[in-house]
């Protein structure tokens, strides 16, 4: 699947990547591997029963969050859908699922935010009426042909699904490590933080992968119980390979490239040099290895310098906050 790909921001300067330390360009080669934002991003956000008020609003609020987030690194708001309150049934959920699968794309979403139970037979999210059970979800995700699935429950006992939900070309994420953590999980509160939060772009690129959003929201969580000296209740869960590849949301002046032809027309231009990029690495192992780096330095100065236009075309600063 073709995507762009972000990395290190670096000074271009007329001695050449080649006079960088090693341990900096391995760094940078590293972050190449990054897909972020050209793909055709759908999917499906839920906010399940609250139970009473203060859950309720609160699941309300990280939904709202997480959509307008998603809708950052999709093509238009009608590709990510929010389901919450009432509406937020079994059948208008699994209808979604579909509808929003049959959008195509390269990458889908399902996000459920809210309380879950298990039992002898399933684990189940909670909503107004009959709930969503594991093998209402393992049957729903079969109409997702999307390549690369992201399956994110941020609901107590989720752990219960981690293994049966997962395969190749899904990222799965729990709230929780099994379905023995019952409890009430904040999980959802911080991943919400994470999906509007500056501090959680680690690499300082203005745009929000799995891996960063994962990384966030669990530290703060189990931060919590540090600070309230609580044993803590929930341990989050991820499976899947490079979850710094899927692109979450786009920050600061990225959120409106979409909007500006200039900045699109380069991230175009940038995609193009990027899968020169990946076709030179995958030759790598039949090359010499002084013909690869030499091919190698022009193609990263040539990178790095269009990424400096996008910078100013989109008004992106250094920052520290």
């Amino acid at each position: 699947m073709r995507g762009q790909f972000t990395y290190m921001r670096c000074a271009v300067t007329p001695v050449g990547w080649h006079n960088l330390p090693r341990m900096l360009l391995a760094t940078v080669l590293a972050l190449f591997a990054i897909n972020t934002v050209s793909a055709k991003t759908t999917g499906v956000v839920v906010t399940g029963l609250g139970g009473n008020e203060e859950y309720a609003e609160k699941f309300l609020s990280q939904g709202q969050v997480v959509v307008d987030a998603l809708r950052t690194v999709s093509e238009s708001d009608d590709d990510i859908v929010l389901i919450q309150a009432q509406q937020a049934t079994r059948e208008n959920i699994l209808q979604s699922i579909t509808t929003q699968a049959a959008l195509g794309g390269d990458v889908f979403f399902l996000i459920m935010l809210g309380h879950g139970t298990v039992d002898a037979e399933s684990w189940r999210f909670n909503l107004p009426g009959i709930d969503i059970t594991t093998q209402d979800l393992v049957a729903a995700l079969t109409d997702v042909d999307a390549p690369e699935q992201i399956v994110l429950l941020g609901a107590s006992a989720s752990g219960a699904v981690l293994d049966v939900l997962s395969q190749p070309g899904r990222y799965v994420v729990t709230a929780t490590k099994s379905a023995g953590e019952l409890n009430a999980v904040r999980f959802p509160e911080y991943l919400s933080k994470a999906m509007e939060a500056s501090l959680a772009d680690t690499d300082r690129n203005e745009i929000l992968t799995l891996a960063e959003v994962y990384r966030y929201a669990n530290e703060k969580t189990q931060g919590y119980y540090d600070e309230q000296n609580l044993l803590a209740s929930e341990h989050a869960r991820i499976s899947g390979d490079q979850p710094e590849r899927v692109a979450m949301a786009r920050l600061g002046a990225l959120k409106l490239a979409n909007d500006d032809p200039e900045v699109k027309q380069l991230l175009q231009e940038r995609l193009i040099l990027e899968d020169a990029f990946l076709e030179l690495k995958a030759a790598k192992p039949d090359m010499q290895t002084g013909d690869y780096y030499e091919q190698l330095e022009p193609l990263l100065i040539s990178i790095a310098k269009l990424q400096q236009k996008i910078d100013a075309a989109t008004g992106w600063v250094e920052s520290n906050e």
